[in-house]
Parts: structure tokens; C-alpha cells; sequence
């Protein structure tokens, strides 16, 4: 109850007056109310939050910190631009000082621990007193995994806080009591602590944003927080930090992360792209509208934000020299541009990224245990052989997360090499490393070594235990939050639907199939994998039509990817066969005298609204267009269909028509729809080129954006797209579509005549020259 009044608060401000907070006597009142609410959240959440906080700790000793040589840290370093927004003021006599604690604060909300660091130091050369910059190393080693040099740190702040204000006073003692609850993390009085620090601060300080950001992050879990694991609650203090300070790039950051947790990929979006425009200099920015991207479905531009990522981490490397094993960051922004190029089913480029990211030292146990994901792809592409020599080196681990995934691999390699007794002696070692793991991370994992019990009682054909169970794991992984877990979940759906097969369990392959569609529809895997279910069972039409579709999405896919080669040989030989069948009836006609007279090609009749017609309406021939704004086929279509405009100039119109591909596409409707909110204002292509060439603005906001750009009343479209209005007319275009015979999207009729897919330029003009030769025939005869 108090966390929604607070949530309420919050919004009500934020819709109203979202930039004049610092300058409202009234809200810091407000504010200060809202501190009194906080504080009954730290003590109800206390009990619950802390016992998840088990992470992997280590000093590194005196030569370095956690893992990177104290030297690296400690190197000079000059001050960027482009790295975020955050500045919060200190007591030092040197403005370059508080620049450098600016910019350390700054690499520090965005996970760069290194040149956080580097920046804290470089502050302390500058001036040796500031305790802050001395606070700022705590925290920064805290991310290090190194407690005991964080209290170092911490504790020479302390000494130095004589002459500071009462505000940086607070904000050492929240460290202070972080860290005395990390050296003691089953002390639970000391959790309470350090919330209450929190809410000391909060209370003399309700304006200082950083005070807010870190409230979230107490409700997230000391050691847990910075966003990844936040929810509504550290959401609705993450948005208090926005209102008192408009556009901070560090609570942007927080709220991309914990609005993708909860599911809400627009809100996500908007905050990674705002996070994003002050932080273009930050790999992880990129990355994180990458994250978000894949989220929405458009993984060709999250690879793009992937790949910038990691250009920019290269440079980085190269121009400071130092080794990519120190940095946390790139095996995981690898992991994850690998993840995008095996949806596509870019396989090549995908192992290429997987085995440096493997090679790469993982740091702490979540990153040890995403090393799994390379033996995956292996046992996925068919080679358990291998799988199993790369889970080995997991099961050797030292962290008790990878020696358990890397039992349950092996376990799952040598399910697939038919040796399952020896799968049962690693199913057995994994359930003993799970013992060792703290409860609550253990709860997560047991389906990932479920899997493998289900596999070997697929294999000693229990069927009816093995399917159950498989289908209790599949409610699991669907259930997975995140668009990490969601596509790592997709690839395992895929690997149980494939086992399914293997062994027989036909119904089983046939939910799993559909279950991969519902959890990502724009993935061929799911497609694919329908169809073999389909032909299996002798629906030859619903096989070829799955088919068809996993060749589509696989466009962009490896030319000699062995599941396309499939469904190539499958569709040809289905056209072998109707072709013979059809010869064969013919010959029958034949034999019995029958006349056969030429086919005929269907023409469809179309209407077609003026407003939405490139050209002339008396031109001779008449392009229709049934498009999607999410398509990206339709999106490489466009430069053609403007080709062809201008080289038939007057003999060509272009009329367009709605197909949001709702299951597909899930912005392309509301693109529908504005795109008729912006032809009211007589700009439809106008907007309709932008909606095109700027698919990350299929959000409402995106939506707003672009309207702006094109100087429309802003009040009237907003008012038009909100009313649904146009949702019928929409809706009148995809049915009209599919009643002439539109499958997918682009479909084209060229004078009714039906031509599917983004065709080469060079089809569209032979058959525009054949209706102008139709039309010149015509006149002639007339």
C-alpha cells in the first residue's frame, strides 16, 4: 500500500511537472513525506532481500584489486566527454578534482569499474583530502568483488571526513554501513543498517538524486542492485531521482534495466535510447538499447548497438592498453551479439563470438556460470563430442555455478552419444555441486539439471515421466524474465523439442514447437521445428506452410545452414511433386479428349484510398502495397518501389494498403494507425518514409517524435493516435489483404496481379513492361 501511494506520487508529478522539482519549495516537502513512507519498506523488505545477497568475493591481495592489477587502476587518466550526465558536488578547493569525482561517479553508474577507478585516483592526485573520491573507490572495489579493499578505502575516506559537509558526511556512512553488511551478510541488524543510513540521508536530503538512486538500490539488495534486479518498488525511487533531477543519465540506466525485468520492453526502450544520447561514449549504453532492441524483436538493430559496443571496448583496449581479460564487460556483450546472430541463424559468426567469449577469464559466479552457453551451442549444432570436452573444463571450475553446469553438459553430451549410464554418474556430480550452492540461487538452477533427468528417461523410454517432466521445465523457462533468460529459454525449448523428436515423443515436439512460437514469433526454430512435427504426422499443407515461413525468417542465415538445406529439399520436392501431379492429370484430360485451353491469371480487384496514392491515378499501371512499418522486408523494399516511381514516371502509381503482422510484429498496428493520424494532417508518405527508415520509433514516443519532426499538430495526432480511431480502417486493409490471397507482408499486386515477397527490381519491371505492353495492345486494337 505504501509503496503504490509512493508509485502514484511519483507519477503524478512526473505527467505534470517533470522539470521544475528542484525549484518547488512544495515538492522537496512532498519528498521528505515520501522518505517517511520509505523507510516502513526497508524494514518490512529487510528479511527477505538479504539472504539472496550470496556473491562470489575474493581480495586480490597487494598487487591487485578483485581481479585487475592495482597498476591498471592506478594509471592516470584524462577526463572524456559523452559518459554520462551525473555531477554531485564535493568539498575540494579544485575544480579539477571535482570534475575527475564527476567523471568517476559517472563510469561507475555504468559499470566501467576501471576507469571509475582510474577517475577516483586521478581526483586524489589532484587533491589528496578528497574523501569522496576515497568513498567513490569503496564502491568501486565493492563491484571488484573485493570487500577488504573497499573497507581500506572506505576507512581512509572516514579519516578525511573532518572538514566536509553534513550531506557528503551521509553518503560516506551509507558506505560505511554497506560494507560492514558485506563483511557480515548473515547479520541481518547490520542490512537494516544500512537502509536506514539510507533514509537518514533521504530525510535531510530529499533533493539529492543520488540519495534516490541508491534507496533503489537497497530495495534491489546490496550487492544485487544497479538496476538488474529492480522491480515496480526500486522503480518508483529510481523515477524519484528523474523528477529531481530531469534526464540523469544513471537513473535512466536503472529504470532500462528494471523495466525489462518486469516485462515493459516500450518503457525499457525509452529509457536505454535516453540513457543513450548523454552516454554514446559508454559501450554498455549501447549495449543496453541492444539489450532492449532484441527485446522488442529487432534483432538486426540490436546487433548494430552490440557491434558499436564492441568497437568502442576494441579502441578502448588498443589506445590504453589494456588486456580485454580484465574488463567484465565484453565476454558478456560477446555472449549476447552471439545470442542475436543464432536467432538469425548466423551460426558461423555466432561460434566465432562464443569461443572468444569462452576463452575469456569470467568474473564471479553468474558470469562462471554463463560460460555454459558455448558447450550449448555445441550439443545444439550436433557436435557432443565437443560439448563435452568444453563442459570438462566447466566441471573443473572453481566456482560451484559452473562445475554444476558443466556436469549437467556432459551429462546432456553423453545423453546424446547414447552413453547414458555415464550421463547418470554426471547428473549425480551436479546434484552434488547443487547442494553447495546458496539455496536461493540453487532454486533457480534445478531446472537446468532437470532437463538432463528428463532426457535420460526419454532415452530409457519412461515416457511418461520424462514428458511431464519436460513440460514442467518448459513452464519454467517460459516464465523467465529478462530478454537474457527469454532467448537463452528459446534455445533450450528448441534443444528439448529436438530431443522430443529424437526419441519419438512426437506430442511433446509438437508443444514445445508451439511453445517456442508463443515465447519469440519472429524465430524460424519454432517454425521449423512445427513443421517437422506437421509432416510427421501427414499434414503435408501445415508442414509446408511452416516451412515456408522458417525460410523467411531465415533470410538473412547461413547460406549451407544444414536446418535450411532441409527445408529447401522439402520444399522443392513438394513442388517436384505437384508439378508431376499436375502433368499427370494433364495426360489424363489428354487421353480422354478433353480440350485444354491456356490458364488464365487471376486478377484481384483492389480499392485504394487517394490519399494514400504515390502517382498519378490515371497512370496505367497500379502498384498496391500491403506492408507492415515493423517488416524488415518491406523496409528493404522501399528503395525499389521509388526506383520504379521514377523510371516510370507518370506510367506507374504506388497505392498503400495496411498487414500489421500482429502475431509477429507487436508495434506494427499502432505504426498503422499513426501513419493514417499523420495522412488527416495530408503528410501520410511524408511520415510514412520516416515510420520506415526509423524502426526503433514504433513506440508511442517514437510515434510523437517523429510527428514533431514533420511540424504536425502535435495536440491533434497525439488526441487521434490515442482515440483508436483508425484501429477499423487498420484492420478493413489486412482483412481486404487477406481475402485477396496476402500471406505475409510486402504483398504487391501489380494490376491485381499477386506478387509476394521483396522481389529484385528486375521483377517488378518485366512485369510493369508486360501491362504496359497489355495497355499499348489495347490502344492499338481500339
Amino acid at each position: 500500500m505504501r509503496i503504490e501511494l509512493l508509485r502514484n506520487r511519483i507519477s503524478a508529478r512526473t505527467d505534470n511537472h517533470p522539470a521544475d522539482a528542484t525549484n518547488n519549495t512544495a515538492f522537496g516537502s512532498a519528498l521528505q513525506f515520501i522518505a517517511h513512507l520509505a523507510i516502513a519498506g526497508m524494514f518490512i523488505l529487510a528479511p527477505c532481500v538479504a539472504p539472496a545477497l550470496g556473491q562470489h568475493e575474493g581480495h586480490g591481495g597487494d598487487d591487485s584489486v578483485g581481479w585487475v592489477p592495482r597498476e591498471i587502476l592506478d594509471r592516470p587518466v584524462h577526463l572524456r566527454r559523452d559518459i554520462g550526465n551525473l555531477h554531485e558536488k564535493v568539498t575540494t578547493t579544485s575544480l579539477e578534482a571535482q570534475a575527475f569525482y564527476d567523471q568517476g561517479i559517472n563510469y561507475l553508474s555504468s559499470y566501467v569499474w576501471i576507469e571509475a577507478a582510474r577517475s577516483f585516483h586521478q581526483a586524489l592526485r589532484l587533491d589528496p583530502s578528497l574523501a569522496a573520491a576515497y568513498a567513490g573507490l569503496g564502491d568501486t572495489y565493492v563491484q571488484l568483488q573485493d570487500v577488504p579493499a573497499a573497507r581500506t578505502a572506505i576507512d581512509k575516506a572516514l579519516s578525511l571526513s573532518g572538514e566536509i559537509t553534513e550531506a557528503e558526511r551521509q553518503r560516506i556512512e551509507i558506505r560505511v554501513r554497506l560494507v560492514e553488511f558485506l563483511e557480515d551478510k548473515s547479520n541481518l541488524d547490520k542490512f537494516v543498517a544500512y537502509r536506514k543510513a539510507i533514509y537518514d540521508a533521504l530525510m535531510a536530503n530529499p533533493l539529492d538524486p543520488g540519495l534516490w538512486i541508491l534507496r533503489g538500490f537497497a530495495d534491489e539488495g546490496p550487492g544485487a542492485g544497479h538496476g538488474q534486479t529492480g522491480d515496480l518498488d526500486s522503480i518508483a525511487f529510481y523515477q524519484t531521482a528523474l523528477v529531481v533531477s530531469p534526464n540523469n543519465s544513471a537513473a535512466h540506466h536503472y529504470l532500462a534495466h528494471s523495466y525489462e525485468n518486469i516485462g515493459r520492453t516500450e518503457e525499457a526502450l525509452f529509457h536505454s535510447e535516453a540513457y543513450l544520447r548523454v552516454s554514446s561514449s559508454i559501450p554498455h549504453a549501447h549495449h543496453m538499447r541492444g539489450h532492449e532492441l532484441r527485446r522488442a524483436g529487432r534483432i538486426e538493430d540490436a546487433i548494430e548497438e552490440f557491434r558499436t559496443a564492441n568497437d568502442l571496448e576494441n579502441a578502448y583496449y588498443r589506445a590504453e592498453h589494456i588486456p580485454a581479460q580484465y574488463d567484465w564487460h565484453r565476454s558478456h556483450n560477446l555472449s549476447l551479439l552471439a545470442m542475436c546472430h543464432q536467432l538469425l541463424g548466423q551460426m558461423k559468426i555466432a561460434e566465432q563470438l562464443l569461443r572468444e567469449s569462452f576463452s575469456l577469464p569470467a568474473h564471479g559466479e553468474l558470469a562462471e556460470f554463463g560460460h555454459k552457453q558455448w558447450p550449448e551451442f555445441l550439443l545444439a549444432r550436433g557436435r557432443a563430442q565437443e560439448a563435452y570436452e568444453q563442459a570438462d573444463i566447466l566441471a573443473q571450475s572453481s566456482s560451484m555455478m559452473a562445475r554444476f553446469a558443466g556436469h549437467v553438459l556432459k551429462g546432456r553430451a553423453l545423453v546424446a552419444m547414447n552413453r547414458v549410464d555415464d550421463a547418470q554418474k554426471e547428473m549425480a556430480l551436479g546434484r552434488d555441486a547443487l547442494i553447495l550452492i546458496p539455496a536461493s540461487d540453487a532454486d533457480r538452477l534445478r531446472p537446468y539439471s532437470d532437463t538432463l533427468r528428463a532426457e535420460i528417461l526419454l532415452s530409457e523410454k519412461k515416457s511418461a515421466e520424462g514428458v511431464g517432466l519436460m513440460k514442467e521445465i518448459e513452464e519454467q523457462l517460459r516464465a523467465s524474465p529478462g530478454p537474457d533468460a527469454r532467448s537463452q529459454a528459446l534455445f533450450q525449448l528448441d534443444s528439448i523439442a529436438r530431443r522430443a523428436r529424437e526419441t519419438e515423443e512426437w506430442v511433446l515436439a509438437g508443444l514445445t514447437a508451439e511453445g517456442m512460437i508463443d515465447q519469440d514469433p519472429s524465430y524460424a526454430g519454432g517454425y521449423y521445428a512445427k513443421g517437422l512435427v506437421a509432416e510427421h504426422e501427414g499434414n503435408s499443407g501445415l508442414a509446408m506452410q511452416q516451412f515456408g515461413i522458417a525460410e523467411k525468417l531465415w533470410g538473412e542465415a547461413d547460406k549451407d545452414l544444414p536446418e535450411l538445406l532441409v527445408i529447401r529439399n522439402k520444399l522443392t520436392s513438394e513442388q517436384t511433386k505437384l508439378s508431376q501431379t499436375r502433368q499427370e492429370y494433364l495426360k489424363q484430360l489428354r487421353e480422354r479428349g478433353a480440350t485444354l485451353k491456356p490458364a488464365q491469371t487471376s486478377k484481384v480487384e483492389l480499392s485504394f484510398d487517394p490519399d494514400r496514392l504515390r502517382g498519378s491515378a490515371q497512370a496505367p499501371v497500379l502498384i498496391i502495397e500491403f506492408s507492415d512499418f515493423q517488416c524488415p522486408f518491406c523496409r528493404s523494399l522501399q528503395p525499389t518501389l521509388k526506383n520504379l516511381l521514377a523510371k516510370y514516371d507518370g506510367k506507374v502509381s504506388l497505392a498503400y494498403r495496411d498487414f500489421p503482422l500482429r502475431g509477429m510484429h507487436g508495434q506494427a498496428e499502432l505504426g498503422a494507425e499513426s501513419s493514417r493520424c499523420a495522412s488527416e494532417q495530408r503528410k501520410f508518405w511524408e511520415y510514412h518514409d520516416l515510420l520506415f527508415a526509423n524502426p526503433d520509433k514504433l513506440n508511442r514516443l517514437g510515434l510523437l517524435e517523429l510527428a514533431r519532426r514533420l511540424k504536425l499538430d502535435e495536440g491533434a495526432f497525439e488526441s487521434c493516435l490515442s482515440s483508436g480511431k483508425h484501429r477499423a480502417d487498420v484492420e478493413k486493409d489486412l482483412q481486404d489483404g487477406i481475402r485477396a490471397g496476402v500471406m505475409g507482408t510486402p504483398g504487391i499486386f501489380i494490376n491485381g496481379t499477386l506478387l509476394s515477397g521483396a522481389q529484385a527490381e528486375s521483377v517488378f519491371e518485366r512485369l510493369i513492361e508486360a501491362e504496359l505492353a497489355n495497355v499499348g495492345k489495347k490502344s492499338a486494337a481500339n
